[in-house]
């Protein structure tokens, strides 16, 4: 059984700290221009971002693992929710500004994710509309109930 040094595993982990905070504000710029590119309609320069962002967040799930470790070799519950009082001052702070960063993640790549499904029905009921306008979907016009298809949509004119 091999001896550890607490500090010198502190130490180690305070440079993957400083790393996985990095990498965090690398994934939290490519979710920014991810985003833009959406806004944009620049489906081109978003699905180039896919392979930068699929890095990006492999190297936060290596640093968990990573973290996981840490926890092992000091007996702390990695899923504790006061992780941070097991590390340093100067660690608590990265820590604490990582955890922040990927908040901010979170929030925007579920902005995105909104965003994009938005466009996605928007383009859909477009397409449906198209397709009631085909020869050949004529008669598909109305529900088994005798009630137009897009008469679901919003009140009708005599409830207006």
């Amino acid at each position: 059984m091999s001896t550890f040094d607490p500090q010198q595993l502190q130490t180690e982990f305070s440079r993957t700290l400083l790393q996985a905070a990095s990498d965090a504000q690398q994934l939290l710029t490519t979710l920014q221009e991810e985003h833009q590119h959406l806004k944009d309609n620049n489906l081109e320069a978003f699905q180039h971002l896919q392979t930068r962002k699929q890095h990006d967040v492999q190297t936060i799930q290596l640093f968990e693992a990573l973290r996981g470790q840490f926890c092992a070799r000091l007996e702390i519950d990695a899923e504790a929710p006061d992780f941070s009082q097991h590390l340093n001052s100067e660690n608590q702070a990265v820590w604490q500004h990582l955890i922040g960063t990927l908040k901010q993640c979170d929030e925007l790549h579920r902005t995105s994710d909104i965003y994009m499904r938005q466009r996605l029905d928007s383009i859909s009921k477009a397409l449906d509309v198209l397709q009631l306008n085909k020869p050949s979907t004529a008669t598909n016009l109305y529900n088994k109930l005798g009630n137009s298809f897009t008469a679901s949509q919003g009140r009708s004119l005599s409830k207006a």
